[in-house]
This record gives structure tokens, C-alpha cells and sequence, in this order.
């Protein structure tokens, strides 16, 4: 059974996406963090399930016993990087210790898989045609295998263990937009040029593909641990493509992805990269006070507060060069000024996207002190 502090916890994420927080809401996000400050190769981090969420509870543990950390952006599961990104964006990973030096981090290796063709089979045939025909091309599936056999016999127990220990996920899943996996499987040269002369084809292809993006979604949610999911936004930002691709081919499935959360009583976490201060008014579309956007520090957030108001919450956004080669005090003051402008409430302070692997501990921690230290 839940503890008072957990179910406190979980309470203060629904008050603050409800613009009822009194304090802001300190929110953990760095999937590669841990590894060097608790002296644990990348190799065995990045490949290895259980040494990943141990060395991952044990550094936010050693955070929590100096300054207080409410919450965690997206549950950590041990699922490796080479078996989950290929499905959101059919691309293979080069993984430390296999192809890459041990302590180096994974790397995305995008190429054009995916053919202009393949939006037709798409079309007449499904995704899992072309999904099940490219996944092998990406993964080792004997060792695909053994990771879906992993999650499924101790994804609740590994869950249970943050439970355990006092720290909720705002979201325990995270969905790729057909968008964004058609990019990453023609690559992004190729595809921004595909959404210019074959944008019909695209349009149809994602219309194909979205029922079982949403499905996927919410099958892979768990609300006993974290009642949100992540819609990514990464090559649709607004600083990439053109308002007339952006509102015909990105906007749409994002915002029915986010719909469906919604409709289920679940948090929309809209994950964005990049800038969107573009199209920052169009998430006045969800409905009030249940979502929330997930800004990497390229978002102008007291633009975005101006605009959107108690409308959404917002999460961020300590940018990563700051985490990783700034000084304490200069991540207090981001952290500080950051409230003062859009907070404390409706505002989780978290790592810009993610803290990168090379973050300071001490960083990491000033970024949370500032937070619960503010008046």
C-alpha cells in the first residue's frame, strides 16, 4: 500500500496541472544522469535492466536526502534505448560497450529505411506490414524478445519499487506520432521532402496509422504509477517546419493523441523539442487544465504563460548546457527567475527535455533546492 507521502505526492501532480499548487512541483527527468556520478559504466547502464533502475533510484534517492524531489516526469523501466527508439522512430542505436566505446552514450543512426513506396503499402495494407517487415533490420529480435518478456514479468514490480519509494511519475508511457515515426524511418532530409511533393500520400498514411498509435498509448499506460503519457514533438516543432505542413500534417495527430488521454482521464503530456512559440496558442484546443507541455528551454515559456495562461500547465525547462557546465548558482538563478515570471503555479521544474549524462550532481540538485527554497 501507497504511503501518506506518495499519495501526497501524486495529489500535488494533479494540483498542479490543475493550477491549485501552492509550491512549484520538483519533477526528475535524466535518463542518462546517473550513471557516471554513481560510478556505473554506460555499457552496463544503457544494457542492463536492473542495473539501470537501481543506479537510477539510488541517484534520485541521494538527491531527495538534500533537497526534496516531488515527482518523476516519465517512470524509468530499464527498457533499453536500442529497443524502444526503434519503435518510435525506426531507426537503429548504436549502443556503448557494442558498437561504441563503453562509456559512450547511445546514438540514433537514421537512414531512409523507410522507401516513398512504403506510404503506399502503408496505405492498402496497414503499418504492421512495413513494422513488421523493418523492425528486424533494427533490432536483434532474440534479444527484442527477451526485453518484451522482461518488461512484462517485472514492469509492475520495478514500478513498485519508485512507489516504494515516495516518487510518483506524472507519466508512465510515451507515444511517438505518426509524423514523427515516418521521419525517423525516411530520415529527415527525405522526409521534410516527401511532405512537400507527396504530401496527399503522407496525409493518408498517418490517417492509416493513428488509431493504432492511440491504442499502443493506452495499452502501455499504467495509472497506478504515473496517469500521463508523453506525445513526443520533435521534428514537428515549429522552428522546422512550415504553418502549412505543421497544421496539416504534425498538429492533427498530436492533438488526437492527446485527445484520447484526455477522454480516458489521463494527463497529456505534450514532450517538445526545439521552439514552438509559433503555434504556442493552438494548445488553448485541449480542453482546460489537462495537459500539460514539456518545453526543452528553446520555448519562450513567459510567452507561452502569457498566452496559454491556467489553460495548460507547464513543465520545465532548465536548458542542458546549463545543468552540465554551469555553476550552482547560475542554475538557482534560471530556476529562480524562472518562478518568479511563470510560477509557482500550474510549473514543474525539471530538466530542459532531459539532463544530459554529463549533468553536475551538484547542478542537479541546486536546480531542486532553488525550486523548494523559493518564496
Amino acid at each position: 500500500m501507497a504511503s501518506q507521502l506518495y499519495e501526497e505526492r501524486c495529489q500535488k501532480i494533479k494540483d498542479t496541472v490543475n493550477f491549485e499548487n501552492k509550491k512549484v512541483t520538483t519533477c526528475y527527468m535524466g535518463q542518462a544522469a546517473p550513471a557516471a556520478h554513481m560510478g556505473v559504466k554506460m555499457k552496463d547502464f544503457a544494457m542492463n535492466p536492473d542495473i539501470n533502475i537501481k543506479t537510477t533510484l539510488d541517484y534520485i534517492n541521494e538527491i531527495n536526502t538534500i533537497t526534496s524531489v516531488d515527482c518523476i516526469n516519465v517512470g524509468v523501466n530499464g527498457m533499453r534505448s536500442d529497443h524502444s527508439l526503434p519503435m518510435a522512430w525506426l531507426s537503429k542505436i548504436k549502443m556503448p560497450g557494442r558498437e561504441l566505446p563503453d562509456d559512450s552514450l547511445w546514438q540514433v543512426v537514421e537512414t531512409d529505411i523507410l522507401s516513398r513506396e512504403d506510404y503506399d503499402v502503408i496505405i492498402k495494407q496497414g503499418f504492421d506490414v512495413v513494422f513488421n517487415r523493418i523492425l528486424p533490420q533494427l533490432v536483434d529480435m532474440d534479444e527484442f524478445q527477451e526485453t518484451m518478456a522482461y518488461q512484462q514479468k517485472n514492469g509492475q514490480k520495478n514500478a513498485e519499487l519508485f512507489i516504494d519509494s515516495n516518487y510518483p511519475a506524472v507519466n508512465s508511457a510515451f507515444a511517438s506520432p505518426p509524423f514523427e515515426v515516418l521521419c525517423g524511418g525516411r530520415s529527415m532530409s527525405q522526409f521534410f521532402m516527401d511532405c512537400y511533393k507527396v504530401p496527399d500520400k503522407i496525409e493518408k498514411a498517418i490517417d492509416v496509422m493513428l488509431p493504432g498509435s492511440i491504442a499502443g498509448m493506452l495499452a502501455t499506460l499504467n495509472p497506478q504509477y504515473g496517469n500521463g503519457a508523453w506525445v513526443g514533438g520533435w521534428r514537428g516543432a515549429s522552428a522546422l517546419v512550415s504553418p502549412k505542413i505543421w497544421n496539416r500534417l504534425v498538429w492533427p495527430g498530436m492533438k488526437s493523441m492527446a485527445m484520447a488521454l484526455v477522454e480516458n482521464n489521463h494527463i497529456a503530456t505534450f514532450h517538445l523539442d526545439q521552439c514552438w512559440d509559433r503555434d504556442i496558442e493552438r494548445f488553448l484546443e485541449m480542453p482546460v487544465k489537462k495537459s500539460i507541455i514539456n518545453t526543452d528551454g528553446m520555448t519562450d515559456l513567459r510567452k507561452a504563460r502569457k498566452v496559454l495562461g491556467e489553460h495548460v500547465a507547464i513543465m520545465g525547462d532548465v536548458p542542458s548546457p546549463l545543468l552540465a557546465t554551469g555553476t550552482t548558482q547560475e542554475v538557482k538563478d534560471y530556476v529562480n527567475n524562472l518562478i518568479d515570471d511563470i510560477g509557482p503555479t500550474g510549473l514543474f521544474i525539471t530538466a530542459g527535455c532531459d539532463a544530459p549524462a554529463n549533468t553536475k550532481f551538484e547542478n542537479m540538485v541546486a536546480m531542486f533546492q532553488a525550486a523548494n527554497d523559493w518564496k
